[in-house]
């Protein structure tokens, strides 16, 4: 009896210790370029067979939910992958509805309301947010990263690296995940189509981005071919999943 205790014991203790092991952090990002793609990496501990890391972002806008984008091992339990590009908005001002839904941010830690007031005055362009996820193989949040804040700036002013060829080549073809119903058959909510070839809705499916598509006529640079990491296994062969509920982005969603 004493035995079978023990051991029950122990397997608590192991999948308690195996929990706490995932963890994720990511890049703090100075900016992002008007209107270009950016790469963004990430580290990750402890992260099950089988689950899948995602990109999660939005434009910082009183209306609009976070999208995702799946990320790509590096080894040593790094990550990247590369946002859409931002497309040209104005900041928009806080009111007091939506200072109740940005107020609990982890990026509002330290900060008040007059801080947030100042900040967005400050911006040219509409900012962004975002976050990594690590999702299990039942699409449930096994770990994610704090969410955090990023200047949207004009690209020669932005200083980021340039995108290597496999970069490109991922920009140039993203899978678009969706986090609610009311996002599928519209725009990617203040980000350019440009690369933006598939979507996967809040339902996990995937399907050829309809809107997109009908805008501009997508292709696939032969760089990507060459980099060997464009093609249709891609598409085909990742899992499904499930989108995890994000943090509440407004009281409206367009």
């Amino acid at each position: 009896m004493r035995r079978h205790v023990l051991c029950w014991m122990c397997g608590c203790l192991f999948w308690a210790l195996a929990a706490v092991a995932q963890t994720v952090d990511v890049e703090q990002l100075e900016c992002l370029p008007l209107e270009e793609n950016a790469a963004i990496t990430a580290s990750v501990g402890g992260a099950e067979a089988g689950s899948s890391v995602h990109l999660f972002f939005r434009r910082l806008n009183p209306v609009g939910g976070f999208y995702s984008v799946q990320a790509h091992p590096a080894g040593g339990g790094g990550y990247w992958t590369t946002f859409p590009k931002p497309e040209d908005r104005e900041q928009h001002e806080l009111t007091d509805d939506w200072w109740e839904v940005l107020e609990d941010r982890d990026w509002m830690e330290g900060h008040d309301r007059d801080w947030l007031e100042n900040w967005l005055e400050d911006q040219e362009y509409e900012a962004a947010e975002y976050y990594i996820a690590v999702i299990g193989v039942d699409g449930s949040v096994a770990a994610r990263s704090d969410t955090r804040l990023v200047e949207v700036r004009e690209d020669d002013d932005c200083d980021t690296e340039e995108l290597d060829r496999m970069q490109q080549g991922w920009a140039q073809n993203l899978t678009i995940g969706e986090t609610t119903p009311e996002q599928q058959g519209g725009p990617v909510f203040h980000w350019l189509c440009d690369g933006i070839v598939t979507r996967i809705n809040s339902e996990g499916i995937y399907r050829a981005d309809e809107y997109c598509r009908a805008c501009v006529v997508g292709y696939i640079p032969m760089a990507a071919f060459a980099a060997g990491v464009i093609s249709g296994a891609i598409i085909e062969h990742d899992p499904p999943f499930i989108p995890p509920p994000p943090p509440p982005a407004s009281p409206v969603q367009p």
